[in-house]
């Protein structure tokens, strides 16, 4: 069996994202230049532990490999064998770069989607400074844009969405950021790899954003915080179950739901 998580405001979060829970009821689990950044509950990292004890645990993330291995509370306290990064893009076994996985998803790309530098031009015809504060390629495969939220250009942006479709790629807004990512780059293929090589048959997921939906519908137990961009997309969903708590103990729910279902499967 495999338990395969996204990771902020799936398991882990910030100050901002924790909601009405203490911080000094967290534990701390990402450090970023000299300062604590994202924290786990303590009830969630004690059931993070009981799981990863029953199953192999696959943190699975749109950050790329630098970003995630700040994250010391999932990396040095799991040491798990497989990690997807870069929204599925890229696969971390042992801790290194699965050339296998490196080569398949880059020549899907290459075949199937557009050019990062077409979609980099695309974005350009709406992208302000009144609104982008910084725009990042990302492991040469997806861009991550971090905006200004309440100052976004919705109808220009919906404009976006449509005109990347034909051209292969898709939109998702998260929080504070945009990600304009190839559709052959995605968590749900990247966990059907994951799971040939680990000889699996059951995969348990959760994840809180569209850009976990691949993940979680290839799942065969799939599980979303209700305060995620999934809970707001859908008022209900025919696989996804989604938590009551928001925040934080959002995280503790999920994984005490997937502990039960795993000790009475």
């Amino acid at each position: 069996m495999i338990f395969a998580s996204d990771l902020d405001q799936t398991l882990i979060y910030s100050v901002r994202s924790k909601g009405e829970i203490e911080l000094e009821d967290m534990l701390p689990v990402e450090l970023y230049e000299g300062r604590y950044i994202s924290y786990m509950t303590k009830p969630a990292l004690q059931k993070l532990t009981e799981l990863a004890g029953m199953m192999a645990f696959v943190p699975v993330t749109t950050r790329i490999p630098e970003q995630y291995n700040r994250i010391f509370g999932i990396r040095e306290t799991f040491n798990p064998p497989f990690v997807i990064v870069s929204n599925g893009g890229t696969v971390l076994k042992d801790g290194e770069v699965d050339q296998e996985w490196q080569s398949v998803v880059r020549g899907a790309v290459k075949q199937h989607c557009a050019g990062h530098t077409e979609i980099a031009e695309l974005f350009a015809k709406i992208s302000s400074s009144h609104w982008v504060k910084s725009n990042d390629l990302c492991d040469e495969l997806f861009y991550s844009i971090v905006v200004e939220r309440d100052r976004l250009p919705h109808e220009e942006l919906e404009s976006l969405r449509r005109q990347l479709a034909p051209l292969g790629w898709s939109y998702s807004l998260q929080g504070r950021k945009i990600y304009l990512v190839p559709e052959k780059v995605s968590k749900g293929a990247a966990i059907q790899y994951v799971k040939e090589k680990l000889g699996a048959t059951y995969v348990y997921a959760a994840g809180d954003s569209l850009l976990d939906e691949s993940l979680l519908l290839a799942a065969d137990y799939a599980l979303s915080p209700v305060h995620g961009e999934l809970g707001r997309f859908y008022s209900e969903h025919p696989h996804i179950r989604f938590t009551e708590a928001r925040g934080a103990l959002a995280s503790e729910e999920l994984l005490a739901a997937i502990l039960e279902h795993a000790r009475r499967s």
